[in-house]
């Protein structure tokens, strides 16, 4: 059951993601032209719908094929920061639209570690957010704000941790 709050923050910021994607595909696209890929502002807002799709989808009823397709998900994400880093370090991600003002190994790590989450969740599928609502209030409550707390803080690191530590290194 440890795995249930761990894996519905890994899905809560795979929607976060693709809402951000649908709303404003701009960021996502020059971050994938700086790496080589060239895709029109479309296709990138589909991504984006399958990202809400696939995350809420496994938040809901985590299967072995909704964790596999989350991992998957994080896999490519960490594929492509790598890309990305190595093409040009000073560039965005435009995971979250254009909050993320440079990329690091830092996104690299996070996305490897939710792809083994999520691979975990594959492996042994965790109960969905029905358990969490069957809970005693206070345990539900808490878990709940727990997952918004985490995905709040996760969505943080992605966008302000590398830009924050750039500064601390020019004191």
């Amino acid at each position: 059951m440890a795995l249930v709050p761990v894996f519905a923050v890994v899905c809560a910021l795979l929607v976060l993601a693709g809402a951000f994607k649908l709303r404003d595909p701009r960021a996502a696209k020059q971050s994938l032209a700086r790496s080589g890929l060239d895709l029109p502002a479309p296709a990138i807002r589909g991504l984006g719908a399958a990202e809400i799709v696939v995350g809420a989808v496994a938040v809901i009823r985590p299967t072995v094929l909704t964790a596999a397709l989350v991992a998957v998900a994080y896999g490519v994400f960490c594929v492509f920061m790598a890309r990305l880093l190595r093409a040009d370090g000073s560039a965005g991600c435009g995971c979250f639209g254009g909050g993320s003002e440079s990329i690091g190994v830092t996104h690299v790590i996070l996305n490897a570690i939710a792809c083994a989450v999520a691979a975990l969740a594959a492996v042994a599928p965790p109960a969905g957010l029905g358990w969490i609502v069957t809970r005693a209030p206070l345990v539900s409550v808490s878990l709940i704000l727990g997952i918004g707390a985490a995905t709040f803080a996760i969505y943080s690191v992605f966008t302000l941790f590398q830009g924050a530590w750039r500064s601390f290194g020019a004191a």
